[in-house]
């Protein structure tokens, strides 16, 4: 099983700091971030850039699990969705230069009105379709559920519709129990699509819900993994730790270690 962790954990290190950590605890790979908060890379990153991230990858021994784009939305009127577009093409013109062969794309918010959401649904389908056309195959990119947005269910009606290996789904636990999306239903639409699953555990309260490290939640995590394979999934196993907007989480000294350990009790049991 592939191990890898966002850099969502790292927010004070650079992009060359976080692949020696990867490294340093043992990770197979990263998921580095395109974002001018915070990111290891935005898209005016130079040559020089890109080449020291992937001589640095090519060093370590660690392989690049996915690039994070925080591309703009459609959703606000019909120029919206042609940015939306501009916005892909962009990031995967990037991710061609830096050799990714993943790239996880924002989806935006979908309306809570039924009807405007299905003409959402229509429309985001629309520009996937689009962008797809016009990537190479040697680039998949990963839609990902979140529960103030899409479910398991409508990531994969969407893959279904597009109909091609160049667009694959992210499972991501925490977003999946929020939605009441048990592992059996989330077995059911996402088997032999899903090419990343996202470790992050949860312990919901009264008042929301809290991150705590992976086993310390609420989560039947093992049961998820073995929905979609257990030993057998090919995908990458990704710790999402999201101290970049949470700077109480636990440092990646603590957290990234704890999850690799984890992750091998894991697949013991």
């Amino acid at each position: 099983m592939k191990l890898s962790y966002s850099t969502l954990a790292t927010p004070d290190l650079s992009g060359v700091e976080a692949i020696r950590l990867a490294r340093i605890h043992e990770f197979d790979g990263i998921d580095l971030r395109v974002s001018e908060m915070s990111g290891e890379l935005t898209l005016d990153a130079s040559k020089e850039q890109l080449r020291e991230l992937s001589d640095t990858l090519n060093g370590e021994g660690i392989a690049l699990a996915s690039l994070w784009a925080y591309n703009e939305y459609g959703g606000s009127g019909p120029a919206s969705w042609n940015q939306m577009e501009m916005s892909l093409l962009r990031h995967i013109e990037l991710a061609n230069k830096l050799g990714a062969t993943s790239m996880r794309i924002g989806l935006g918010k979908k309306p809570k009105d039924q009807s405007e959401a299905l003409i959402y649904l229509a429309r985001l389908t629309e520009v996937i379709q689009k962008v797809l056309g016009q990537t190479s195959n040697q680039l998949t990119l990963l839609i990902q559920n979140h529960y103030n947005n899409l479910n398991i269910q409508e990531c994969a009606k969407i893959i279904q519709h597009c109909g091609t290996s160049k667009l694959g789904l992210i499972v991501s636990s925490d977003h999946c129990w929020l939605q009441g999306e048990d592992p059996q239903t989330v077995g059911l639409a996402a088997t032999g699509i899903t090419k990343q699953f996202y470790v992050a555990d949860i312990q919901i309260h009264e008042n929301g819900y809290e991150d705590v490290l992976p086993g310390m939640g609420e989560i039947p995590m093992h049961a998820y993994v073995s929905t979609l394979g257990g030993h057998d999934f090919q995908g990458w196993v990704t710790f999402k730790w999201e101290k970049l907007w949470r700077p109480y989480l636990a440092d990646p000294e603590v957290a990234l270690p704890a999850f690799i350990s984890y992750m091998r009790n894991l697949m013991n049991e």
